[in-house]
């Protein structure tokens, strides 16, 4: 029989990896597009994970430096747990921004009357058409007998322009403008309600130009009398909003999605920006001390084994992620916006449990060491350390333009597509990605990353990394069909989870004693460099030249920063081990402050 060695002392913390990464990763992977149902913009979405980046910028390396000089690891890591949950809580309240109806606009001449409705939604800019008219596909599921209606809140109209005399004509039951200009006499409002009646087989094949969709109008109710086939001799042209109309895509065609006002004057953004910033904040500082907290547990084996702790985090990532997404899709069925509530609940719970888990880990605390100031300053002056602190901001800001804009991305493919049936398990398929990305790409590279940097080394592998980020992003820019993803997430291993192993097990060996989590720090400070370049250049490049070309052009940047790490390779710029003289040099330094300060003593 097969007998499995298990360390008892390690479970406590493969289980807090498990669970502290299963409370958030469904929400980091789900808050772009929660964002954008809550009615932001990309852009707006991007700006905002760019100022989370600051305060990550600042969180990280404060972090480092305050646990290795009070050494208070394990209280401060409790409290951004109970963080976690707390505003989980808060997330399931959050309001959204006002959205208005998309401007309708309404046409009467000689020869017939059209309804144009101005589609100020982004999605189909974000996937960058070549054609500027297609045809939309309006009501085939409507039976050809059945007529469509719409009611429209119209603003009022002068007829015919200044000066020209409007004369009412009875016999004329087809003339539109006369009822027009009846009814505003007679009520002297400013705006009334239009009723519109369509046929489907008018606007089956409706067409679109420059995101506008034209209609048709069949017959015209006005305050009770109806009017067949209406024209105008009279040229009426006005503005309405639709209030409501029978037909779901002409709905969802005049509905407004995004708001693209100033969101500085929103206070529903506000409330949304600030549970974001604190979530953020107790995420960034939990995922900066568990990694040290690893480390110190594993000791001189922390490059062999860093990556086998690790996988417990894509396991918990993972599973959530594919189970969380399903749940959200059932809660959310047959209904217009879906039901993220499964997510907020999940992580309040699983952080309950996690925060037991924690109380049970034993920390390594820092011993206190007056020259670790000298070696830190001494380390980032060296020349291996700068090439990997820019390899760092690099590696970071391309995963950051995974992260955050991907499952945007994987949305305008469904809009694009017009597919039911993808829209309707649309959170399932982005749930199985992360799933895909966690169990069939980092698992496997957490487990042998040990075993690969020992065979490939540093310098080799940072250079694999960018390579397959660079792969990646650009397979994104050649499918239609956004189940393909899930078979390009399994760059995921090579591209994130190898890349991370390397950097921490590479922290960790270039590390001075008793600094390991200001090291660590402060690569998280340019780690969030990386993270705000990406955020706010991502949400930019996105919105304005869409995710095509915008995937396309940040894969030709890591083709670039991949050949500039071959380069550094050839020259030897990358440090592969600490030498027994560097070792000397730090242990000399240790010993020198000791003596100096037991010789002030005496």
């Amino acid at each position: 029989m097969f007998r499995t060695k298990v360390n008892t002392q390690l479970l406590p913390l493969k289980m807090c990896f498990f669970l502290l990464f299963a409370s958030f990763g469904p929400t980091i992977g789900f808050l772009p597009t929660i964002a954008r149902q809550l009615g932001y913009s990309i852009t707006t979405y991007g700006a905002t994970m760019m100022f989370m980046s600051v305060v990550s910028t600042i969180l990280v390396p404060l972090s480092g430096v305050v646990v290795d000089k009070f050494r208070i690891k394990k209280p401060l890591f409790l409290v951004v747990i109970f963080g976690t949950g707390v505003v989980s809580i808060c997330f399931l309240f959050v309001p959204k921004a006002p959205v208005d109806a998309a401007m309708t606009e309404i046409k009467c001449d000689a020869e017939t009357t059209t309804m144009t409705v101005f589609n100020e939604n982004s999605n189909n800019n974000n996937l960058q058409t070549t054609s500027n008219v297609t045809y939309y596909t309006v009501a085939n599921h409507t039976s050809g007998d059945e007529l469509i209606t719409c009611k429209l809140k119209c603003q009022y109209t002068e007829l015919c322009g200044a000066g020209h005399a409007i004369i009412n004509n009875p016999k004329n039951q087809s003339d539109l403008s006369d009822l027009w200009t009846r009814t505003i006499n007679e009520n002297q409002n400013k705006y009334d309600h239009i009723d519109l009646t369509l046929k489907p087989r008018d606007v089956e094949q409706t067409e679109q130009i420059a995101n506008s969709y034209v209609f048709q109008v069949m017959s015209v109710q006005i305050n009770g009398t109806q009017i067949l086939s209406p024209t105008c001799r009279c040229h009426l042209k006005t503005f309405c909003h639709i209030a409501n109309c029978s037909n779901d895509k002409i709905m969802e065609v005049a509905t407004v999605t995004t708001y693209r006002g100033n969101v500085l004057n929103l206070y529903q953004f506000w409330i949304f920006f600030a549970l974001v910033a604190t979530y953020w904040a107790c995420i960034t500082i939990s995922s900066t001390l568990i990694n040290p907290i690893c480390l110190d547990a594993l000791g001189d084996r922390s490059a062999e084994d860093f990556g086998k702790q690790k996988c417990w985090a894509s396991i918990g990532w993972g599973g959530f992620s594919i189970f969380i997404g399903w749940l959200v899709d059932v809660f959310s069925f047959d209904k217009k916006d879906k039901n993220y509530s499964p997510v907020f609940y999940s992580s309040i719970l699983v952080t309950a449990l996690n925060f037991g888990v924690v109380n049970r880990i034993k920390v390594v605390e820092t011993n206190k060491s007056e020259g670790r100031w000298k070696n830190m300053c001494g380390l980032f002056t060296k020349h291996y350390m700068i090439s990997f602190c820019i390899w760092s901001i690099f590696n970071t800001l391309f995963h950051t333009i995974v992260t955050h804009f991907l499952f945007w991305y994987m949305e305008d493919l469904v809009s694009a597509n017009d597919d039911h049936s993808q829209r309707a398990w649309l959170k399932t398929l982005q749930g199985l990605a992360q799933g895909i990305q966690c169990f069939s790409g980092e698992i496997p590279f957490f487990f042998w990353s040990g075993w690969i940097i020992r065979k490939m080394g540093y310098g080799n592998c940072m250079t694999l990394v960018l390579a397959a980020m660079a792969v990646r992003m650009y397979l994104y820019t050649v499918i239609w069909n956004p189940v393909w993803i899930i078979a390009i997430e399994l760059l995921n291993g090579v591209s994130y989870a190898l890349g991370y192993s390397v950097k921490m097990s590479y922290a960790k060996m270039l590390s001075p004693p008793d600094t390991l989590n200001t090291v660590i720090g402060f690569i998280g400070f340019f780690d969030c460099i990386g993270e705000s370049i990406g955020s706010l250049l991502g949400g930019y490049l996105f919105d304005t030249y869409g995710g095509v070309w915008s995937f396309r052009f940040f894969s030709y940047m890591s083709v670039l920063m991949c050949f500039l790490s071959v380069v550094t390779n050839y020259f030897g710029l990358t440090k592969e081990s600490i030498t027994s003289k560097d070792n000397t040099e730090s242990t000399n330094t240790d010993l020198k402050i000791t003596n100096n300060n037991t010789d002030k003593k005496m």
